[in-house]
């Protein structure tokens, strides 16, 4: 049970970062939920996407 609950959290946080990278909040979740903290390395690293902020138009 508690492995499940962790596995949910790292989806959570996935999300939450990709977020914070203007990356697809949906996909990094699931992305989290099936790969757990290898997700959250992997959208740790990675580039932000373009937004607003980055100058991109």
């Amino acid at each position: 049970m508690e492995l499940l609950i962790a596995w949910a959290i790292f989806g959570i946080a996935a999300g939450t970062l990709a977020k914070g990278k203007n990356r697809n909040v949906f996909l990094w979740v699931v992305i989290g939920l099936l790969l757990g903290p290898f997700a959250m390395l992997i959208i740790a690293v990675i580039k932000p996407g373009p937004g607003p902020d980055q100058g991109y138009q």
